[in-house]
């Protein structure tokens, strides 16, 4: 019989962002191939120090603490099946179906700008500007983040607010069961409105000292979100900085069966051409990454954006076509027009007009401007 390889794996309580459940789970999956032992530790600082020292072998994070706290000397070895990446609308209604001048708080500005396209009626507010609007802004003040969400939960019980937006991971973290509505990408429903969730949400990475071998934990991770995971931060670094908190990325690999059966359910013949030839057969076989990205104006009005779909062995050049697509866009829409000199024959007699640009990312037009 083949002895079980040894693996101590530390972790950290849950930071509200669903890696805590999911390594949990991992590995009580894995424990017919692994000797697990796993060692809390207080917090993510102090398991990267435990880590680094040697006392330890494997460390499950997010993708967004991995990319803020220094992990010199350390790597990702590997990445687990990906989480639903999409934000949650916490309601009783659908936003679809959510009354004129409904009180919605959220506190990540692009989720705002996407819900103001979808719905531009709705009271959308952080919630700093909602408690100071109820008078419990020193009672929100003394909240913790891990609180905040519950304190939001209980409002809404209490009829002070309609919903309120956050991740699943902050969902799954409260305390007693509260009914979502998921943002989602719709590919099965194209003329609704979508959202390109923010970069970089779903992730659970598993992170080693540089040296260890990485084959020994392929079993429990997944190549595609490998992938993704790579290509979303080098979408998120090809941006400016300014553009990263209003920006929505998502990169995912897909089998090419799905994207054609959704691409011949919603005519989508730039994805068909994309994926077959002139005999209707696949051009290149084997898994395919989609690609999106997008950014709006604060009151959801003008959206820029670009996705593709390519071979996973040409995800590099996709991703410049698709930068490289956006930036056009954006410096093309972001351009104020002069008055031509002449008027275009066969043309609307405004058409020479000078014009602003059309899209404004960082005007607010608004009576709430401490809301961005």
């Amino acid at each position: 019989m083949t002895e079980k390889v040894r693996l101590e794996v530390l972790t950290t309580p849950s930071n509200r962002d669903g890696v805590r459940r999911q390594i949990e789970k991992t590995i009580e999956t894995n424990r017919t191939h692994f000797d697990f032992k796993m060692q809390q530790v207080p917090h993510m600082e102090s398991a990267i120090e435990t880590l680094q020292s040697g006392r330890g072998d494997l460390l499950a994070m997010s993708a967004h603490q991995w990319k803020d706290l220094d992990h010199a000397g350390l790597s990702i070895v590997g990445v687990l099946p990906r989480r639903e990446p999409t934000w949650v609308l916490v309601s009783e209604d659908k936003p679809e179906y959510l009354q004129s001048r409904a009180i919605v708080v959220c506190d990540h500005v692009l989720l705002r700008r996407q819900m103001r396209r979808l719905r531009a009626d709705l009271d959308l507010m952080t919630s700093e500007s909602f408690a100071a609007r109820i008078s419990k802004s020193d009672a929100y003040s003394q909240l913790d983040d891990e609180e905040r969400t519950s304190w939001l939960e209980e409002l809404r019980q209490d009829g002070e607010l309609d919903g309120y937006i956050v991740s699943r991971g902050e969902h799954s973290a409260l305390r007693f069961k509260a009914r979502r509505h998921t943002l989602g990408l719709q590919r099965e429903n194209p003329e609704r409105t979508h959202f390109v969730p923010p970069p970089l949400y779903g992730f659970t990475l598993l992170i080693a000292r540089n040296g260890f071998p990485s084959d020994t934990v392929q079993m429990m991770c997944d190549n595609g979100a490998y992938i993704a995971h790579r290509m979303e931060v080098a979408f998120l670094a090809s941006i400016p900085e300014e553009l990263h908190a209003i920006t929505g990325i998502f990169v995912e690999q897909r089998k090419v069966s799905a994207i054609l059966r959704e691409a011949n359910r919603s005519n989508d013949e730039q994805t068909l051409e994309g994926v077959l030839d002139l005999n209707e057969k696949i051009k290149t076989p084997g898994a395919r990454l989609e690609m999106r990205i997008e950014t709006l104006n604060h009151q959801g009005t003008v959206t820029a954006g670009a996705e593709r779909v390519c071979p996973v062995q040409e995800s590099h050049m996709g991703m410049v076509n698709v930068l490289k697509e956006f930036q056009n866009l954006l410096d093309m829409m972001q351009t104020e027009h002069e008055e031509l000199p002449q008027q275009p024959r066969g043309l609307a007699e405004d058409f020479s007009l000078a014009r602003p640009a059309l899209l404004d990312l960082h005007t607010i037009h608004s009576d709430s401007a401490e809301e961005e």
